[in-house]
């Protein structure tokens, strides 16, 4: 949970979280994304595209 309560949105990210996200984009729904960034960190600042 320490790294939870580093984030934006205070959750925690599973496996399960980053599956989902790859089969919204491999899924044939999102037709006008490239993907090329698409973070499931709940929100790291640090991560934070510049």
């Amino acid at each position: 949970m320490f790294y939870a309560q580093r984030t934006l949105l205070k959750r925690e990210v599973l496996p399960e979280h980053v599956a989902n996200a790859v089969f919204a984009l491999t899924g044939g729904d999102l037709t006008h994304t490239t993907g090329l960034h698409i973070p499931v960190d709940a929100g790291v600042a640090a991560a934070f595209l510049r």
